[in-house]
């Protein structure tokens, strides 16, 4: 049957939280609102909780993207804890550090300190903090729930009140309504007082010999059963004091809540309504269906757009207690969330992240060259906020914390600029590009340049790529690891389309593709049926890693989306056999690893992942992966979004697939799921074939559709806001 294709120019509707204005107070049913694609989904998505006496699995978050926090009952009333992401506790002490690592790629020999330095144990900082506990009242809690819709928890007490809790969306205020009194826990230290009626509570966070701390303050205002809650760091402001700002900004809102409050709860229904309306999904698995919108709910609660600090690999909400510093993981943990909101289409939650990367480029230049003495950029496993340019650092090794052997993976860096170019792939910006994602990445490109140039050959004149460790098994000193050669062949692959794009450092792209073309194959090992499988570096062999916590050798496939639907059949097959043999633990791989199933489109990614979510789902709506350690609050369970749009929609190597591993037997459909080239994409599947794609254009140029019918790859060009409507055949 012959297929139609229908195009028409329409005004592409984007929607983005801007400033807000006076619209009725549910603002759902108001003319000339953001429409909701799917708001019956939506709504079902909302939790419930019968009861709240456990901060990690109990609790209901609440957040605009910088501050953030969670309320369960506690000595028989309700308690919060609320911080921001800027707030941390960063001194570093080094004084007792032995020598960072050095390597020395030409002879391969590694000297320097080994294992975690010893300011890293000894003391609980660097880490953010928790910037304040409030109470609210004596009550028992009787009920809780969250509506995502409107970003409100409503908590119910044993004696009928309630107390409903938002944290504005255009500013750093919690509204509160309730009959019962709100204080301040005096547990967290500082300065405490009362001005023309507000309390506060100010806070110094001290310095060290490199960086000079901060402050934060807090301050409560009450007017009947309206109270505000404001929070102010010195991030915040460039002028005056943190004290002064707060209680101006909880003033503020208390008068603008009292001329009306119907008028403040719409504008910040209005603001999530536009975050809703960017995308949405109905799906035949009510469970994926709640999870994908419940985790970018927490997604927009802890990052937002334009912001400058992202939020730690485990906020500290319901304890101060965080693993692992909460610091950023470079190996994985801390590129999950930021990856994971651009197919979504929330591209704008990845700012955070992006703005820090580019805060490190003086400290990552610096540790390319004293690690490895090499140009370009390295970071290491562990690194903080706040971290000051080691130019002007008098402390031992420049306050930096290295970690041998597990910040030794050269493949990090390509992660880290994976981001980036991911971020330009599917949000097409070139101003954005130029300022925000080029400078970082360039210099990734100049550290595998440089590194490689310094590199042995096999005597098949390909790199022998190291030292290097294989995050996080074995030990420091392989070659060839497939993390690594994965994320050499992204980054000089982005640099030159990024450098051709911008007109920029043609010689340099040259010069690292020449030196692409030289990497080697990954390698293998046979397994007991003589087939090769992928192992974890050159040598390795057959299981010796027997159970991996980074599935390493899958990393080709994802994420570093080297090996595609579109690779040759036997390159498939390698890696499906390699991805069939593997063996992982309960801590990191989880989201990563159902991808690169899905992106082989074997189906049994979708029953397997679900089944261990579904064992790791708490009350609340959000997940423990295995312990304290990867507990209910990390980021990196925005990831779970991300695993439910791949099995609906792949953008890989600018060519679309939809549904490319949701299983026939369920009925789906999304809409503005974002794709490479920034295109929109919404399709159904009804009774097990593919009944309707359409396809938006945001910036124009060539679109590539896998045609679900034909199996065929499908061109056309495209202008800014085009869309491109594909019928299904007759009887399909």
């Amino acid at each position: 049957m012959k297929q139609t294709l229908k195009t028409t120019l329409a005004s592409l509707a984007l929607f983005v939280a801007g400033p807000l204005v006076s619209t009725p107070a549910r603002g759902a049913d108001s003319p000339g609102a953001a429409p909701l694609p799917y708001p019956g989904a939506l709504q079902e998505a909302g939790v419930t909780v019968s009861k709240m006496s456990d901060g990690q699995s109990e609790s209901l978050i609440i957040g605009n993207g910088d501050l953030y926090g969670i309320a369960w009952e506690k000595e028989g009333g309700l308690f919060l804890r609320i911080t921001k992401n800027d707030v941390w506790d960063a001194r570093v002490d080094t004084s007792k550090d032995g020598p960072m690592p050095k390597v020395n790629i030409r002879t391969r020999a590694v000297i320097g300190s080994k294992g975690a330095p010893p300011s890293y144990d000894a003391n609980s900082f660097p880490e953010p903090v928790c910037a304040a506990a409030l109470r609210i009242g004596k009550s028992p809690v009787a009920q809780g729930a969250l509506d995502l819709q409107r970003a409100v928890a409503t908590i119910t007490s044993s004696n009928g009140g309630k107390t409903d809790l938002r944290v504005l969306a255009d500013r750093n205020v919690l509204l509160i309504n309730t009959k019962e009194s709100v204080s301040i826990d005096p547990g967290r230290g500082g300065q405490s007082g009362t001005t023309n009626g507000v309390a506060w509570l100010h806070v110094t966070l001290p310095g060290d010999l490199d960086y000079k701390g901060m402050q934060y303050c807090v301050a409560v205002a009450s007017e009947g059963s309206t109270k505000v809650v404001s929070l102010v760091t010195s991030f915040d402001i460039s002028t005056g004091d943190v004290r002064s700002a707060a209680i101006a900004l909880a003033a503020k809102a208390m008068a603008d809540a009292t001329g009306s409050q119907e008028q403040l709860i719409a504008g910040h229904e209005k603001a999530w309504r536009e975050f809703w309306a960017r995308s949405g999904v109905e799906l035949g698995d009510r469970d994926l269906q709640h999870w994908w919108y419940r985790m970018l709910y927490f997604a927009r609660t802890i990052s937002q757009p334009g912001g400058r600090f992202p939020a730690g690999i485990m906020p500290p909400l319901a304890t101060d207690k965080t693993p692992w510093h909460a610091d950023f993981h470079f190996n994985y943990n801390s590129w999950q969330p930021f990856w994971s909101v651009i197919s979504p289409n929330h591209p704008d939650l990845a700012d955070p992240w992006i703005s820090y990367i580019n805060s490190l480029l003086p400290r990552a230049q610096w540790q390319a060259k004293e690690v490895f003495d090499c140009e370009g950029v390295f970071y290491s496993i562990s690194q903080f906020l706040h971290e000051p340019d080691p130019a002007v650092c008098k402390s031992v090794n420049k306050r930096a914390l290295f970690m041998n052997p597990w910040g030794m993976t050269i493949g990090m860096v390509g992660m880290t600029a994976q981001n980036l170019w991911h971020k330009h792939l599917c949000d097409p910006d070139r101003a954005y590009l130029e300022a925000k994602i080029y400078p970082s990445l360039r210099e990734a490109a100049r550290f595998y340049l440089s590194f490689m140039k310094q590199c042995g050959k096999d005597a098949a004149g390909r790199i022998r790529l190291g030292p290097s460790f294989s995050p996080e098994h074995g030990a420091v000193g392989i070659d060839n690891c497939p993390f690594d050669i994965a994320y050499v062949h992204y980054t000089f692959n982005a640099f030159d389309k990024a450098s051709k794009e911008l007109g920029k450092d043609r010689a340099l792209a040259a010069e690292c593709l020449a030196m692409k073309a030289l990497l080697a194959d990954y390698p293998v090992a046979l397994d007991p049926n003589g087939k090769p499988v992928v192992v974890d570096w050159a040598g390795c062999k057959y299981k010796e890693v027997e159970k991996h916590n980074l599935t390493v050798p899958v990393v080709p496939v994802f994420p570093a989306e080297q090996v595609t639907w579109f690779s040759p059949e036997p390159i498939k097959d390698l890696f499906r056999r390699t991805i069939r043999d593997i063996t992982y633990g309960d801590a990191n791989s989880h989201v990563v690893f159902p991808i690169a199933k899905a992106r082989l489109s074997m189906r049994e990614a979708v029953p397997e992942m679900k089944a261990w979510f579904k064992s790791r789902e708490l009350p609340n709506g959000l997940f423990v992966w295995q312990g304290h350690e990867h507990g209910t609050f990390m980021p990196e369970s925005i990831g779970v979004a991300a695993v439910v749009t791949e099995f609906l929609m792949q953008s890989v190597g600018d060519i679309i697939r939809v549904f490319p591993c949701w299983p026939k037997e369920q009925n789906a459909k999304f809409t503005n799921l974002r794709a490479q080239g920034g295109f929109l994409v919404s399709a159904e599947q009804m009774d097990g074939k593919v009944k309707k794609l359409k396809i938006t254009s945001t910036v124009g140029g060539t679109l590539r559709v896998l045609n679900p019918w034909s199996g065929q790859v499908v061109e056309r060009a495209t202008q800014p806001g085009q869309r491109v409507t594909f019928d299904s055949p007759e009887g399909a």
